[in-house]
């Protein structure tokens, strides 16, 4: 009988249906759940789950037989932003939707870290990478501080601070210190408006000139690399290409040691390979992605990454050995 592989994300996932179909191709039998236990009190079809000591299950699925699975994002909804308006009703309303968010949050959390308590591999749990993805100043001094590249960076509240990263670093980006949004280069502009950081923090960086990469890690291999073709200093902005690419031995080595660093099994990496100045052939790490989109890339380059990720964990489920599992991937990779 195969064994099972459990696949979590949105419900009709474009995504995870693919990764299924690697997973079959490994000869393994993907088990796709909705990852969202979250919504409305009527909707029928969220799935149901259930945790104890001995058991769990989700959406119909019992899991005593289980042994890896993937995540894919961090679902259920966090509720992103403040209504326009917070008169005593709004927040009311407001506070209760996001307590029940909460619970959601706990509960997905809590049955993840039971499978992964039992001895399950989970890829990847909703955990502290989740966190560093999402709040960027301390992800780059946490890097530096493991000696993995990261471009010079500053977060700050202070006109005079920034004033002062400014001169030492010259041409600089402000890129937003939470989540997923737009970098662009400081300009005359921005110099003017320094006050204004009184207001709210912001997130300052050396600019980093060299192409734009996007690695994939699976286990202890790098197992994909392109560079992202534009125009912008954001790369996900207007791309117009992509381009297969390598890394230098160390530097791959490098973005895996990162990986590892935090809690990762796979991830995809932003970084820019430097051009210039002393920095130039060295990789700088940018961002950290644990449960990357990989629909925007090349099919033959996503059916690869999947493969990988697969054999990961179809060969740790049948083993129970991560280091077989990483063996595998070289072979697949």
């Amino acid at each position: 009988m195969p064994v099972r592989i459990a696949l979590f994300a949105n419900k009709d996932s474009e995504q995870i249906a693919e990764i299924a179909t690697a997973v079959a191709a490994e000869g393994a039998a993907p088990v796709v759940l909705d990852l969202r236990i979250g919504g409305s009190p009527t909707d029928s079809d969220r799935p149901a789950l259930a945790l104890s000591t001995r058991t769990a299950g989700w959406g119909g699925a019992d899991f005593d037989d289980i042994r890896a699975i993937h995540v894919r994002g961090t679902t259920p909804r966090t509720l992103p932003t403040l209504p326009p308006v917070l008169n005593p009703a709004t927040h009311a309303d407001y506070r209760a939707r996001f307590l029940v968010e909460q619970s959601f949050q706990a509960a997905t959390y809590a049955f993840f870290e039971h499978q992964a308590a039992r001895g399950a591999l989970v890829v990847n749990r909703l955990t502290g990478a989740y966190v560093d993805h999402n709040s960027k100043s301390q992800f780059y001094e946490k890097l530096r501080a493991a000696g993995i590249g990261v471009p010079r960076s500053l977060s700050t509240n202070c006109p005079d601070a920034a004033a002062r990263f400014f001169d030492k670093v010259g041409e600089a980006v402000i890129k937003p210190a939470i989540g997923v949004g737009s970098t662009r280069l400081v300009g005359p502009q921005d110099r003017d408006r320094l006050d204004e950081l009184v207001r709210c923090p912001a997130l300052f960086q050396e600019r980093v000139v060299g192409p734009t990469l996007r690695i994939h890690v699976v286990g202890d291999s790098v197992v994909g690399v392109l560079r992202i073709v534009n125009d912008e200093i954001d790369s996900r902005t207007a791309t117009k290409a992509f381009e297969p690419a390598a890394l230098p031995a160390a530097e791959a080595a490098m973005v895996v040691r990162a990986n590892r660093l935090l809690g990762l099994h796979y991830a995809a990496w932003d970084g820019i390979l430097a051009e210039t100045g002393a920095e130039d052939g060295r990789l700088r790490l940018l961002d950290c992605n644990p449960g990357p989109y990989v629909m925007w890339l090349p099919e033959a380059f996503r059916r690869r990454v999947f493969t990988c990720l697969a054999r990961y964990l179809v060969t740790f489920a049948r083993t129970g050995a991560l280091d077989q599992a990483a063996a595998a991937v070289i072979e697949a990779a």
